[in-house]
């Protein structure tokens, strides 16, 4: 097996065991084993272990992320919504959906974030995180920027704040995919989020 195509076959693998037992549940030694490479190859490839495995994840995910955005927000659409509020719950209800999509990843990363700083700033230098995050903000606040164009008469701009607010969003979003019912119903989050959002853009 060619190393790009075990370093192809590892990630699958990792990526196939999230849904199934977990980031806490991983182990390497499965990971190769399910993989069919050696645990040598692993770590030639992962320097890191896990941590290296689930940066990359997060990394093709966000590829992922941003494919989904372009499929779901026809900026037409969002321009037909009758007022600025209507386009930010049609936006919301979007996001949380794709966020709905990647919970177990996004629930591992920040899981291993927290757990371990230190690795992950070695490691995230290595993977651009930052580009990562860089490419999320885009996303968010084109679409922001198309609901901004169309209802000029809001008073609102993101007047370079574009990045900061998709940061809160991201993390509000996060938790509310991660455990729902600490804020009510969909309904109510995104009610939530609409004051938010306005109270950021003002």
């Amino acid at each position: 097996m060619r190393e790009s195509k075990a370093r192809k076959r590892i990630l699958e693998t990792a990526d196939g065991m999230f849904s199934s037992v977990g980031y806490a549940g991983l182990n390497v030694n499965e990971i190769a084993h399910e993989a069919g490479v050696s645990i040598g190859t692993l770590y030639y490839h992962f320097p890191e272990g896990k941590l290296s495995i689930l940066m990359e994840v997060r990394r093709q995910r966000a590829e992922q992320y941003e494919e989904s955005f372009r499929e779901r927000f026809d900026p037409e659409r969002l321009r037909e919504a009758e007022t600025f509020d209507e386009g930010l719950e049609l936006f919301l209800r979007g996001l949380i959906e794709i966020h709905r999509e990647h919970r177990l990843v996004l629930a591992a990363m920040e899981s291993e974030v927290l757990s371990n700083l230190t690795s992950y700033d070695q490691v995230a230098e290595s993977v651009s995180v930052g580009d990562l995050m860089e490419s999320d903000a885009r996303a968010v606040t084109g679409v922001l920027q198309v609901l901004l164009e169309r209802h000029p008469g809001e008073g609102l701009s993101l007047d370079g704040r574009g990045a900061r607010l998709s940061k809160a969003m991201d993390v509000l979003i996060h938790r509310f995919v991660y455990v729902e019912q600490i804020f009510g119903s969909e309904e109510e989050f995104i009610d939530m989020m609409i004051r938010i959002i306005r109270a950021l853009l003002a």
